[in-house]
């Protein structure tokens, strides 16, 4: 139970990152760029998911899976991630008329605990046999 913590600790840790990278291309292209919200944050998201990778890969979950297979399971991910942020974002700003960062701070905290589920249990997750990569 301690190093299932630990584990997600450094998984939040890493998604800070990746969060402080979509935060900041999500606020520039709305406050300078004037892009609509809901287009920011989905640009933002893709952003953010190019730091989360090698984040996840090397440092938090030290996988041993083959990247052939853990980024087309990470892209397979983040394609449900990307429709989770952009529903419950629009929804919380155009529905519910929520300000976008906070639509965007509840958002991500959602997101979060979906997308550590399926970082530690199928991306990033090695299977004994030809999945893995050799010790």
């Amino acid at each position: 139970m301690i190093g299932e913590l630990r584990r997600f600790l450094l998984y939040a840790a890493a998604g800070a990152v990746s969060t402080a990278t979509h935060y900041a291309v999500m606020i520039a292209m709305v406050q300078w760029a004037n892009w609509p919200e809901v287009l920011a944050t989905c640009v933002g998201f893709l952003a953010g998911a190019c730091v989360k990778y090698p984040l996840n890969y090397w440092g938090v979950f030290a996988s041993r899976q083959l990247h052939s297979v853990a980024m087309t399971r990470f892209v397979l991910a983040l394609a449900i991630s990307f429709v989770l942020n952009a529903a419950i974002f629009a929804i919380l700003l155009h529905v519910l008329d929520v300000h976008y960062m906070v639509s965007q701070v509840l958002t991500t905290g959602v997101v979060l605990f979906v997308n550590y589920l399926l970082a530690r249990y199928w991306i990033f997750h090695a299977r004994t046999g030809r999945d893995e990569k050799p010790v």
